[in-house]
Parts: structure tokens; C-alpha cells; sequence
């Protein structure tokens, strides 16, 4: 007798189902966190988003588009068009809360045992070599997988770790090299030189003029 045994699940199905289960321990959290709910919604679209951009790669690599994929991004569904009075009741109800950015916030904020549960299966699925392999050829996914966890407090594999990023050396100081003399202008020597001979001419004693201290000096006070 032959024992029927489940199809393995492929990595886009246990990625996704790890995310449900994180939704609902996020969804039973509602009842009791009154902190929850202002984050449910953005928290909601955010991992549905990061379900569908990992399927979405994952679908193009099997099928030999991977280079499209990079170029192309998924497309978010719009929501459906409301009505003018009834598009401002919405408005008026709905605040935009921005993400927490706080190390594990959402494993905080949904401490659920279907949310530990999701998180448990993340761990192991990034240890699946089925998932090293995908990063190996598309390293674009840990953009995928390192937001989640940051959510969910789980350490980042080796996989998944980005290089540090050097530091900006400062630029060695060339040794200032002597200034170049300025060019003169034309005509500007000539009129240096003249200008030093009208010195001259003013600084020495003419003649019948009265003499200078030192000669005065000399001849013991006596004008000669």
C-alpha cells in the first residue's frame, strides 16, 4: 500500500505562507494592542508587497527573465476609485502613521504565537539552499529579505550581509608649490623706475640747503 505524499512546497509558497501567518498573530494583536492599530493597514500592504515583488522575481528567474526583472518593478494595485463624497469620509478617517524603524518592531508590536511561528520558518527558509542559490544569482532579493528582518529581530545570515562601505579618504595636501611672480602690466616697470628716481631726488640734501643733523654733529653744532 502506497502512502500519497504532499507535493514540496516551492520557495514562493513557503515565503508567502510564512507572511500569512506573521499577518494573522498581526491581525489577533488588533483585539488587545491599541498600538496596532493605527500600523495595521500601512504593515499589511507592506509585507503583501514584499510577497509579491519576491514572487514576482522568483517567477521571472524560472522563466529565464531575470534581466527584465531587474529594469522592471512590480506594480502596486490601485485602490478602486471612490466617489467625490465618499472619497472624503475616507481621508478624513485615515491617518498616515509612518513605520516604526525600531530593531524587531514588528515581533514588538504582534507578539503572537503565529507571528514567532512565521518568523520561525523565515529562519529556516534562509537557510534552505534552495534560497542561497536564488541569491547567489540575484542578490537583488535581500532587498526583499532584509527588511523583513529587521521586523522580526532575526540576525541577517551571511547571505544577506552587505559589505561595509568604506570611508571617504580625505585628499593628501600637495605641497604648495612657491607663487609664481605676477605678471606686470605694460608700461607699469617704467613707471616703478621713475617713480623710484623722484624718491631719490626728494631724500638727498640739494644744494644751499641746510645740513642734515650728522653733518651738524661733526662740525660741533656749527652750521659749515
Amino acid at each position: 500500500m502506497s502512502v500519497a505524499t504532499a507535493p514540496a512546497q516551492s520557495l514562493t509558497e513557503r515565503f508567502a505562507f510564512a507572511v500569512e501567518l506573521v499577518l494573522r498573530g498581526l491581525s489577533i494583536s488588533l483585539r488587545t494592542n491599541r498600538e496596532a492599530a493605527p500600523l495595521a493597514l500601512g504593515t499589511w500592504n507592506r509585507l503583501k508587497r514584499l510577497v509579491a515583488r519576491f514572487s514576482a522575481l522568483v517567477t521571472a528567474i524560472e522563466a529565464g527573465r531575470f534581466a527584465m526583472a531587474r529594469r522592471t518593478s512590480v506594480a502596486e494595485p490601485r485602490p478602486p476609485q471612490l466617489v467625490a463624497e465618499s472619497r472624503k469620509q475616507v481621508q478624513a478617517r485615515v491617518v498616515k502613521v509612518p513605520p516604526p524603524k525600531a530593531y524587531g518592531w514588528l515581533l514588538t508590536l504582534a507578539p503572537e504565537l503565529n507571528t514567532r511561528i512565521g518568523r520561525a520558518q523565515i529562519e529556516t527558509l534562509l537557510a534552505d539552499p534552495a534560497l542561497l542559490a536564488l541569491l547567489a544569482e540575484a542578490p537583488q532579493a535581500g532587498r526583499i529579505l532584509r527588511p523583513l528582518c529587521h521586523m522580526l529581530r532575526i540576525e541577517l545570515p551571511a547571505c544577506l550581509r552587505l559589505p561595509a562601505r568604506a570611508r571617504p579618504t580625505a585628499p593628501s595636501a600637495e605641497p604648495r608649490s612657491a607663487r609664481e611672480s605676477r605678471p606686470s602690466r605694460p608700461g607699469s616697470v617704467g613707471r616703478n623706475r621713475r617713480l623710484c628716481r623722484g624718491w631719490n631726488r626728494r631724500s638727498a640734501p640739494r644744494n644751499g640747503s641746510a645740513p642734515g643733523p650728522d653733518h651738524r654733529a661733526r662740525n660741533g653744532g656749527l652750521p659749515s
